[in-house]
């Protein structure tokens, strides 16, 4: 019997809604003809482990959307961290290994990757009223890593004219995420915001709304090229080559020397390091763990220095929002791409069948942007 290691929390996705994985609801699938228009690939893997060691490209049957669903033709994902995470068994998700393309049998069921991407709506289930066939919609789904998925058409998002399936695809993880980080830690103008991680599509994000906001970004990069492309009115990149000079570059940076917030993607020894650059009764807010390591939090901190400590995880934080306040979001998302919001750039394109070329590209520091599965 396969042992499946127990997930960590970690950050990623849109809710997802019954539905979104149709496969995985099914179950055992019967295989079609090999040569038939109906056959669809997909990138999925039968047990945790490293991506590349895991993943294989699959041949499945074109799924047909029931009631309330649509059908999309899938064109481009983004490789997330989180989509790494959750073949690795480190998510805060589990993967459903149900899916039988060969139809059954006592082998370990399959299960696709990745939690969203674009593409065009091809086929509505019954009782569907829309998106219309045609539109280029945002897909937030388990198993987005295949040409086609089916969806409730309530969990598709159609995507403004002039926005392309490449930008599309990463709509709602990063700017969902940047939107409501910089809601929830509620910094006002003439406050200071402290980021790990600083080069990356969040912080690029966060740093463009919080500035709006007249917020002071300090955003903590490894190399001056990194810090030369972040520098603006109101934000002033550090670069440090080691978490135990943090301390010291906010100190130079700031007259007094302590920001009132931190958002931290990384943990270990540089989010350790940014916590203890907090003043008094600032708050942490941790949304992911890119170093692998926890961190350490002292009792002097919680008691005498009266620090706030909390997590984001997308998905827990999506499911709180009413239905009014989710579409006021997603209207503002929409508004802030169209605006030309930062971090949506594309690295490199790789169709699904060189998906160990996209894996090997995601995982090389110095990336541009973000490397997309496309086909």
């Amino acid at each position: 019997m396969r042992r499946r290691r127990r997930p960590r929390t970690r950050q990623q996705g849109r809710p997802q809604r019954p539905g979104d994985d149709r496969f995985a609801e099914r179950g055992t699938v019967p295989a079609p003809p090999r040569g038939s228009r109906l056959i669809v690939r997909a990138l999925a893997f039968r047990e945790y482990g490293e991506p590349s060691h895991v993943l294989r490209l699959l041949d499945l049957p074109r799924p047909e959307p029931g009631p309330g669903e649509v059908r999309v033709r899938l064109s481009a994902r983004p490789v997330n961290p989180s989509d790494l995470l959750f073949v690795q068994g480190s998510y805060g998700r589990d993967a459903r290994f149900t899916l039988r393309p060969n139809g059954g049998g006592q082998e370990s069921g399959w299960a696709v990757a990745g939690f969203e991407g674009a593409g065009i709506v091809d086929a509505l289930g019954p009782g569907t009223s829309g998106p219309v066939p045609g539109t280029l919609v945002a897909v937030s789904a388990t198993g987005t890593w295949q040409e086609h998925v089916c969806v409730p058409g309530t969990s598709v998002i159609p995507v403004s004219r002039g926005v392309s399936a490449e930008a599309a695809c990463q709509l709602t993880v990063n700017p969902f995420t940047a939107h409501l980080l910089v809601r929830d830690i509620a910094l006002g103008p003439g406050d200071t915001l402290l980021l790990t991680a600083g080069a990356s599509a969040v912080s690029r994000m966060v740093i463009r709304l919080a500035s709006e906001r007249g917020v002071r970004c300090l955003p903590v990069v490894r190399h001056r090229e990194q810090a030369r492309a972040l520098t603006r009115p109101g934000t002033r990149p550090l670069t440090v080559g080691s978490a135990d000079a943090l301390l010291g570059a906010v100190r130079g940076a700031l007259e007094h020397g302590r920001v009132d917030a931190v958002l931290d993607a990384v943990g270990g020894a540089l989010g350790t390091a940014a916590l203890r650059c907090l003043r008094p009764a600032g708050r942490f807010v941790s949304y992911g763990m890119l170093s692998g390591h926890p961190l350490l939090v002292r009792p002097d901190d919680l008691v005498f220095r009266q620090v706030s400590i909390s997590g984001f995880w997308l998905p827990a934080r999506m499911e709180r929002l009413g239905e009014r306040e989710l579409s006021t979001l997603t209207r503002q998302v929409q508004e802030a791409v169209v605006r030309g919001l930062p971090g949506l750039d594309v690295a490199e394109r790789r169709d699904l069948a060189d998906f160990q070329s996209a894996l090997e590209r995601t995982m090389r520091p110095g990336r541009g942007g973000k490397v997309v599965l496309t086909g």
